[in-house]
């Protein structure tokens, strides 16, 4: 399970590469909103987009490796009015 801090590193760490395989925005919310324990990591992509992302992303921390979870939520990108 992890905490903010972990999972806002696991985004920082990872968001490039979650970009380049299709997600237009990525986020860190509580996992009780995605069924989840602890907090997630979200990744947003395009209603039609079909990409592959990881389930899991992982961050390395005093203690040891921490698995933070990777929710995939489809949604419109941000268009600018």
């Amino acid at each position: 399970m992890a905490n903010e801090q972990q999972a806002n590193k696991a985004r920082e760490l990872n968001s490039r590469e979650l970009l380049k395989c299709g997600a237009h925005a990525i986020g860190v919310e509580a996992g009780k909103d995605h069924g989840k324990r602890g907090w997630v990591v979200v990744a947003h992509v395009a209603p039609e987009a079909n990409v592959t992302l990881p389930l899991m992303l992982t961050v390395a921390t005093e203690k040891g490796d921490v698995q933070v979870p990777l929710v995939c939520v489809k949604s419109e990108p941000f268009k600018p009015e």
